[in-house]
């Protein structure tokens, strides 16, 4: 099962690395944070960039969560096991983990990569590949100019509002 654990945003590496060490591969089966690729406008160029996509949580893989939790408080790094008031812990749910491996489309490296769109001279996004394609109903914001979406989804027991990167087509360049 995954388990989310959150740590102090921008020290992730840190806490993995961390986790790596102190706690047996038995008990954490695998450690990982979820990136994003992105698009930054460098002197007019696009630069592609990777970056979390979580900022403050890494995931792990363990079927022994009361353990982990136990070994996890010997991690010098602020960590913390997302669980329940009365102690115990929630797993990523079934839909979620779904969800997040959708967006991965079984990249090893954990990594959503850029979505390619194809918009109109409006700007209105006419079809798209990459992870978009499954939650282009979803969107509630697109800055195509800046390459991004915005996608609101239930996740880890809340609304969450998510950025894509997007590689865009006009519709007029296919012509």
């Amino acid at each position: 099962m995954w388990y989310a654990v959150q740590t102090i945003t921008g020290k992730e590496e840190k806490a993995k690395e961390e986790i790596e060490k102190v706690i047996e591969s038995h008990v954490c089966e695998h450690c990982f944070l979820l990136k994003r690729e992105a698009v930054w406008r460098i002197q007019g160029a696009c630069r592609i960039h990777t970056e979390n996509l979580f900022p403050g949580y890494l995931f792990v893989q363990t079927q022994y969560p009361e353990e982990f939790y136990r070994k996890l408080k010997a991690v010098p790094q602020y960590t913390r096991i997302l669980g329940k008031e009365d102690g115990g812990f929630y797993p990523v749910s079934k839909e979620e983990e779904i969800f997040l491996k959708r967006l991965l489309n079984k990249d090893r490296e954990h990594i959503v990569r850029l979505s390619t769109v194809r918009v109109d001279e409006e700007g209105a996004i006419i079809e798209c590949d990459g992870p978009l394609r499954h939650y282009l109903g979803y969107v509630v914001k697109k800055r195509i100019r800046l390459r991004y979406v915005m996608i609101r989804v239930h996740l880890f027991g809340r609304e969450r509002d998510i950025l894509l990167g997007i590689r865009v087509e006009r519709d007029s360049e296919r012509t």
